[in-house]
């Protein structure tokens, strides 16, 4: 990020976040680097701001007299002292909400324009400053670093933890990471509370990592509101998505649409949701802060918010959120009603929800039962299973209090036990319940038959799920498929998402990867157009969207949806682990293994004790076997494909890294052997990108047996998947010798001319894009399943002269390079090849084709 501070092109530079996330570290680091060029502004009141600037400018070197400067004469004269001077400084104004008039701003921006120098500007401010940006973005001088881009990464998190002494389950530093949306003031504050607890997890899921940030929210935050201001966003608090309509519903206001778009200007902890016009959100601690807040010293003042919430959404819905508010609000009766009539729209999944919900007693003269049934949709629609089933368990215990026939009215339970099963990844559960309910009919009249059409996409979506998981893919795929149909047919919306999300999934593992693109961004957008993007639900189309951009080796887009994906799954174990295990394959490809080796190990650890389907514990251990092959400890890398084996699940990607791993050890006799069931496959078992990577492993062992027709045919499998699928990522992953494979082979398969042509033009890209070993993240990066390390095409070059006995020099001279570059790449090729010295390096290259 320090080098996007550097960009000449930008005549001004805007770090634009609220309060606390590192925007003064940020200038600080430069200007440490830099000190002869930066002129720090430093943050303070108002007063002799030119003042200011002249001295500042004065301490690199510019001759800039600030005695007796004003407003007034403060811009010419630090044009007059820019132009004087061979120095282009860069003037650093930190705080400029607080530093500057918005005029002075202006003044400062156009001096520097008008000095016809290099001088350039850095803006740290809360919100946006009162600047011409739109100007300066239309002609490519404007360089904006937000919000997103100082957020931590669950890494940074993991990383701020452990420099506290605090060691926290993986998953729970993705939870607590999700929750502070990477706030790195918040995260320090949240650890600093957690050092002084004996189980920090535990405390974690409790208040304390509120408490730790309230009082910093109310003095840097919410203290520079207005009194208005401050009390119109504590009675919205109850709200997770909010609008103008809502604004001004709550708080009698009429300006809700200002009120939010100013708030949001102003750096105060609100954003606008993404691909919306009139919808903002607060920051989940903010939140939490100001719900606290509202009822400090009254407490009727929250139940009166959540009756306004709920009398709001009777007429905009959705119904789970009339639901949230009245039990909130602790209209019992009416909760009821509303979980009666609206069940099937509300049991359907969590949502990501921060505000809990007080038990309220029974309403007189209704049976308890159906509060429970009310209160455990609530809490099943907010994703907290165990409250839940603590809730059944007392409609249960009261449905045999009055068997007498009092109450006995039937409820729709096994809606909420089939959500709940799926949830909890309760496969066998899930789908015993879900065959009992599909045989009832759904046909006839009455009320019985009424609910039974309307539980059957309900236990469809329940089946579907569970089978994913199982790995039974086609049979998921036709259960998912039925569930959508049906619940587009009966108008249940929030179950035709879960269950297009779901579907999503299982195109992307059968690798059917545009299908699972289309079926994914079709699914987000619908939910974006209903408001209903809480759905944690839509992370497993985030997933489908991870893996298509993943093997279409756009690693940037993949990481950025699987995080997505993991930091919405807000207690989703499934989608957490399925996340990690996607970031940790990443991770691999981007040439971090440092990071994803503890990512693997950290979420093994949790999953020792866990009851989980088998497939994700396979999973997880072939992205260690990946890994472990990346970084050549090929022994460990079998004895995870065993592991893998011995369960029995995902046999195919199993598969393929046994046969990578063979074919690295020279062994490509029986790496072919291990993959060959699955090139010719045509079964719909067999996923089409795992179909391409086993092509590629028979191919490139084909090659080395001196099989002309393995290797044409392993390629032609390959290539019909990528030409299909637009798969990349196994191509890039195979390096050079790949590449040459290509090149030879590939002109005598005239049908897939094109693909090959596109595939070595991108592999040219990739191998010449990408950076040297080891300059990422140690000197043991390389990317992901690749049997053959990379190496640059100059490696390659002097390795080919370091067979003779040729000096650095005279390599230096040949290439007309320096000497130091010579000795760098030397450095490199030794580092990727395992070598020591020349002998040796040649020798691993003769081995592995290179030579």
């Amino acid at each position: 990020m320090l080098a996007r501070l550097d960009d000449p092109r930008a005549l001004v530079t805007v770090v634009s976040s609220p309060a606390g996330w590192g925007k003064s570290a940020l200038l600080e680091s430069w200007a440490a680097g830099r000190p002869d060029r930066a002129a720090w502004v430093a943050g303070g009141d108002r007063d002799g701001f030119w003042h200011r600037v002249l001295s500042a400018v004065a301490t690199t070197g510019v001759d800039a007299p600030f005695a007796d400067v004003t407003a007034a004469t403060g811009p010419q004269r630090l044009i007059e002292a820019l132009q004087r001077s061979s120095a282009a400084p860069t003037i650093l104004v930190d705080d400029c909400n607080d530093t500057a008039e918005p005029g002075e701003l202006a003044g400062l921006a156009q001096a520097a324009r008008s000095s016809g120098t290099a001088t350039r500007l850095i803006l740290a401010c809360r919100g946006s400053p009162n600047l011409p940006l739109h100007r300066w973005r239309v002609e490519g001088r404007l360089a904006e670093i937000s919000q997103a881009e100082l957020a931590f990464t669950v890494d940074e998190t993991a990383d701020l933890l452990a420099g506290h002494e605090l060691i926290l389950p993986w998953l729970a530093i993705a939870e607590l990471h999700a929750q502070t949306e990477g706030w790195p003031a918040g995260l320090r504050l949240t650890a600093v509370a957690l050092q002084h607890h004996a189980d920090p997890a535990q405390i974690l899921a409790g208040s304390a990592a509120i408490d730790s940030v309230a009082d910093y929210l109310a003095a840097e935050v919410l203290g520079g509101l207005e009194p208005g201001e401050r009390w119109a966003l504590a009675e919205i608090s109850v709200a997770e998505r909010l609008t103008a309509d809502f604004v001004n519903a709550m708080t009698g206001r009429v300006d809700g649409a200002a009120l939010l778009a100013g708030l949001e200007h102003g750096g105060a902890f609100i954003t606008r949701c993404a691909a919306t016009e009139d919808t903002y959100r607060l920051h989940p601690m903010l939140g939490r802060t100001l719900y606290r807040e509202l009822g400090r010293h009254d407490r009727n003042r929250t139940a009166q918010a959540h009756r306004r919430a709920a009398d709001w959404h009777a007429a905009q819905g959705p119904p789970a959120d009339v639901l949230r508010h009245l039990l909130a609000a602790g209209d019992g009766k009416s909760a009821i009603h509303v979980a009666e009539r609206h069940w099937a729209e509300i049991v359907v999944g969590g949502r990501c929800l921060d505000q809990p919900v007080t038990t309220i007693p029974a309403p007189d003269g209704e049976p308890p039962r159906h509060l429970w049934f009310a209160m455990a949709a609530e809490r099943l629609d907010a994703g907290d299973i165990m409250g839940t089933r603590h809730l059944l368990r007392l409609a249960y215990a009261d449905e045999k209090t009055y068997a007498d026939g009092q109450g006995a009215e039937s409820l729709p339970f096994a809606a909420l036990e089939l959500t709940a099963a799926r949830l909890e990844a309760d496969l066998d559960g899930g789908c015993a319940l879900a065959s009992q309910v599909l045989a009832t009919p759904a046909s006839g009249e009455g009320p019985a038959a009424g609910t039974a059409a309307m539980l059957h996409p309900l236990a469809l979506l329940s089946r579907g799920a569970a089978e994913l998981q199982r790995g039974e893919l086609p049979a998921a795929e036709r259960d998912l498929c039925d569930a959508l149909t049906l619940a587009r047919r009966r108008d249940m919306e929030r179950a035709a998402i879960s269950a297009a999300s779901h579907l999503a999934a299982c195109h992307a593992a059968r690798g059917h990867l545009r299908q699972a693109a289309r079926c994914a961004t079709e699914t987000l957008d619908r939910a974006n157009r209903l408001r209903l993007v809480q759905l944690v639900d839509l992370g497993w189309s985030r997933l489908a969207l991870a893996e298509t951009y993943f093997e279409w080796d756009r690693l940037d887009d993949a990481e950025r949806c699987a995080a997505a994906a993991v930091d919405g799954s807000r207690g989703d174990r499934l989608i957490q682990l399925w996340g990690t295990v996607l970031q940790a394959r990443i991770r691999t490809a981007t040439g971090r293994p440092g990071d994803a080796h503890r990512m693997v190990r950290a979420v093994a650890r949790e999953m020792v004790t866990a009851d989980l389907p088998a497939a994700i514990r396979c999973a997880l251990a072939l992205v260690e076997g990946e890994l472990r092959l990346a970084c050549g400890d090929l022994n460990r890398a079998h004895e995870l494909v065993q592991a893998c084996r011995d369960v029995g699940a995902l046999p195919v990607p199993a598969a393929v890294l046994e046969g990578s791993v063979l074919l690295a050890e020279g062994r490509p006799a029986r790496a072919a052997t291990a993959v060959e069931p699955y090139v010719a496959a045509h079964d719909e078992l067999t996923s089409r990108t795992y179909r391409a990577w086993a092509g590629l492993v028979s191919a490139l062992a084909g090659q080395r047996l001196g099989h002309p027709a393995q290797t044409t045919r392993g390629l032609e499998t390959a290539l019909q998947m990528a030409e299909e699928e637009d798969l990349r990522r196994g191509f890039a992953a195979g390096g050079h010798r790949l590449r040459a494979l290509l090149e030879s082979v590939a002109p005598t398969m005239p049908v897939f001319s094109q693909v090959a042509a596109t595939l070595t033009v991108t592999l040219d890209a990739t191998m010449r894009d990408s950076p040297p070993y080891g300059s990422r993240n140690g000197p043991d990066a390389v990317p992901a399943g690749s049997a053959v390390p990379p190496l640059t095409d100059r490696e390659l070059t002097v390795l080919r002269h370091l067979q003779g006995s040729l000096s650095h020099a005279e390599i230096a001279e040949l290439l007309h390079i320096s000497v130091n570059t010579v000795k760098t790449h030397v450095k490199n090729i030794y580092s990727k090849l395992g070598a020591t010295r020349r002998k040796d390096a040649i020798r691993r290259g003769h081995e592995l084709r290179f030579l």
